[in-house]
């Protein structure tokens, strides 16, 4: 028995020591790996157990010279997070109206010039911060990257996010080290010495102005961004498109573009005749100062390094490995900069490369018969397609877990991007390439021209693909742990196979993730609850029922003025929460600040059916009947919804008692009213109902008593009279207005009166996006903010 047991501990260890071989056999790897576990257990102490623990496994299974680097690995971790840990900008004192400083860099916008300015305000033993601020004029001269600038401004506003899963311009903030961003009222600037930075950025305007006389601005953009990695020239609806068929990575500065320029390069200078090892030494050299020129991502910085480090051991006879090349990469990047961890750019490159030159190794289409490789047409097949679609599952996988977590979607048409686009944008940069360093105009006219072909068709082809709704699906939300669960079970996916210690695992994470679905869905029917958000769109409507069951419907789309709340806050809301798809999308009146939104959740949020009234069908209204035709286009049953209209599933009910049918009125009167219930719980939903509404509605005798009202029309005087009010009875009123909206709503008059009618109000200009989540015995109400 003793020896059996023996035996069982034996083949265990050797299972381990052959899974890990890969890691273990590379120091620098090794090395890598032990400082991302250090620098993640001191930021997130929770994961520390499991990390240490990893650690202490790996340590056990690599030679004794290796342990040395993973006790050296250990200090280095800990001494670098203490001296590079950032102060918290935050908690700093505000920054001064007024102030003096160094310009360190400009930034080309859309909407202007950026700087970013580094500061010191002048008190003894204080220290430096750096601001960006806005030139929104166009100038003839603009101060230059190492200049003196003495400048006011005017400070935007910084608060937390008012919908769940919105940007958090604090922790942005935070994250590039600023104190704080707003816009210049006055600024005088002086000469000041000669920064790198300065060089750098005459030569970003250098490219642009090759490109300008051939191609139009958006080409012009699109080439700055793809080869000097300044994205402000990019449409913004061209970057969105990018963003939905999961090609954005296309637009960074990242290892494809580094690959590409790096073998036209090595090209180049072997063209030259200058020696081999004279054309590595010159090939690092220029890809190292290149990094700065594109503003030194961490993916830049990645890419770079992986291509310096071959080079460099071939000069010295040692060939490098690939895996451990991304560890020397790492280590470079990580111990100056130990934050640069939780960067979502970083992790995903990261995770790509190591996914494809893991998926490399074991790529089972090596071993297909001689008898294929030698079929031309085959060949062909496999090099186009097979291997490129190969590559594309390999780093899909690899960096679905940062994906599911940062974003909470996935890009079905990623693989078939890659294969149609990519390619198309390599030729566009080869091309915009050439153009820049031909000597004759006419020579540049064509290359540009060329440029222009290859770039319209990318954009053409990645328009069809993120044409669809569902060229974004929602994934998750899931967990942390269990996202890196699911990755390591990526990691072991190639040896599952040959490793029983891989086989074992695969089999609890399948039992894992069932058990978790199991008591997910039985949680969903022991304990039966319904849910109403008011989404804080500004000044507009957007409530988002769930159902019981888990259906989900979206009453308004909130408006369409500074940003498009469709786009920019419903969408990534519903991404963020889990929502697959839209069961219904109800407008309740045509008016911008109700539907504004409506054709973006058309065109990139899956949705079954569009209610609306039977008069909004002939309102007049361009942006409104886009909306109607984008529904139409896409297939989408529009339903005419009026008073007696009725949904209904177990457990929950929602009914129409406004407008009447076949009576078209203003468009405010007409709203959509609803009244919804489930669970004992119920809530009247009125869209921008007027008085008069009010006083049809009160007429029909219907029984509108409920937990919850939604004031009609934001607050304002023209609703909420107080026979509704009183005939509604709710415990809680909800009111939908913008911060310092141009209307004054709600109206002091409408408070006023449901103090005297002792009716509490949440309204979201104060208090963010408003959840309230029904139960049989319980409900619960969260705010985003206070």
């Amino acid at each position: 028995m003793h020896g059996k047991k023996n035996l069982f501990i034996r083949n265990l260890n050797n299972s381990l020591g052959d899974l890990l071989f890969p890691i273990t056999g590379k120091p620098a790897l090794t090395c890598a790996l032990v400082l991302v576990g250090v620098y993640a257990s001191l930021d997130c102490p929770s994961f520390a157990p499991v990390l240490l623990a990893s650690i202490a496994i790996i340590v056990k299974f690599i030679p004794k010279e290796v342990k040395w680097i993973v006790f050296l690995s250990l200090i280095a971790g800990f001494a670098s997070h203490a001296i590079c840990q950032k102060k918290d900008i935050q908690n700093t004192t505000e920054p001064a109206v007024k102030a003096c400083g160094m310009v360190e860099s400009l930034l080309n916008r859309p909407n202007g010039t950026a700087f970013i300015v580094n500061v010191a305000d002048g008190n003894a033993g204080s220290q430096k911060y750096r601001v960006r601020l806005t030139e929104k004029r166009d100038l003839p001269e603009l101060p230059r990257p190492g200049d003196r600038i003495c400048y006011e401004a005017s400070w935007y506003p910084i608060q937390p996010p008012t919908v769940p899963g919105a940007f958090n311009t604090r922790a942005w903030l935070q994250s590039q080290g600023l104190r704080a961003y707003g816009k210049f009222l006055h600024w005088e600037s002086r000469e000041g010495p000669w920064i790198p930075e300065r060089s750098f950025f005459a030569f970003r305007n250098w490219i642009k102005s090759r490109f300008d006389d051939y191609l139009d601005p958006s080409e012009t953009g699109l080439l700055l961004g793809l080869l000097a990695g300044d994205r402000s020239g990019i449409p913004e609806a061209l970057r969105s498109d990018f963003q939905r068929s999961g090609l954005v990575h296309v637009l960074a500065i990242s290892g494809f573009h580094v690959v590409l320029l790096a073998g036209m390069l090595m090209v180049f200078l072997k063209a030259t005749g200058l020696p081999h090892r004279l054309v590595r030494i010159v090939a690092v050299i220029l890809l190292l100062i290149y990094v700065p020129v594109t503003g030194g991502s961490p993916a830049v910085r990645r890419a770079v390094m992986m291509f310096a480090v071959p080079q460099i051991g071939a000069l010295l006879q040692r060939p490098a490995n690939t895996m451990n090349s991304l560890g020397v990469a790492l280590i470079f990047i990580m111990l100056p900069e130990p934050d640069v961890i939780w960067n979502p750019g970083f992790q995903l490159s990261v995770a790509a490369t190591a996914g494809i030159l893991i998926g490399g190794h074991c790529n089972p289409l090596k071993n297909i018969p001689d008898i294929f490789k030698k079929n031309n047409l085959l060949k062909k097949i496999q090099e186009l397609v097979i291997d490129p679609t190969y590559v594309t599952l390999c780093a899909t996988l690899a960096t679905s877990p940062f994906l599911i977590h940062h974003f909470k979607t996935l890009s079905p048409f990623a693989w078939l991007g890659n294969i149609v686009v990519v390619p198309a944008i390599s030729w566009g940069m080869q091309a915009g390439l050439f153009a820049l360093i031909s000597p004759l105009d006419f020579l540049r006219q064509h290359f540009c021209y060329a440029a222009s072909f290859f770039l319209r068709l990318a954009s053409l082809l990645t328009r069809m693909l993120s044409d669809s709704s569902e060229a974004s699906v929602t994934v998750g939300p899931f967990g942390p742990a269990l996202l890196l669960v699911i990755g390591a079970l990526f990691l072991v996916l190639p040896a599952i196979k040959k490793n029983k210690v891989a086989r074992v695992y695969g089999f609890v994470c399948l039992i894992l993730f069932a058990t978790l679905f199991c008591i997910s869905s039985y949680k969903d029917v022991l304990f039966p609850s319904w849910k109403l958000t008011l989404i804080d769109v500004g000044q507009g409507d957007s409530i988002l029922l769930t159902t019981p069951s888990k259906k989900h419907i979206l009453i308004d789309a909130g408006p369409l003025d500074k940003q498009d709340a469709g786009k920019d806050i419903i969408v990534p809301y519903l991404h963020y929460i889990g929502v697959l798809q839209l069961d219904a999308l109800v407008i309740t009146h045509p008016d911008l600040d109700h539907f504004g939104g409506a054709e973006s959740i058309l065109k990139s949020f899956p949705v079954k059916e569009l209610w609306v009234t039977d008069c909004s069908r002939t309102e007049p209204k361009e942006a409104w009947l886009s909306a109607l035709e984008q529904a139409a286009d896409r297939n989408i049953p529009i339903r005419d919804i009026s008073r007696g209209f009725i949904w209904k599933e177990s457990m929950f009910e929602l009914k129409a008692v406004h407008p009447k049918p076949g009576i078209c009125r203003e468009t405010n009167e007409g709203s959509i009213t609803l009244r919804v219930k489930g669970l004992g719980h119920s809530a009247v939903l009125t869209g921008d109902l007027s008085v008069a509404g009010e006083k049809e509605i009160l007429k029909t005798g219907t029984f509108l008593k409920s937990d919850v009202l939604k004031l009609g029309h934001h607050g304002s005087k023209t609703s909420s009279s107080v026979k509704f009010l009183n005939a509604v009875s709710p415990q809680l009123a909800l009111i939908s207005s913008g911060r310092k909206n141009r209307f004054h709503h709600p109206s002091k008059q409408i408070i006023r009166r449901l103090d005297s009618l002792q009716i509490p109000y949440l309204n979201t200009a104060k208090n963010g996006s408003i959840s309230i989540t029904f139960t049989n015995d319980t409900t619960m109400i969260q705010t985003t903010l206070e």
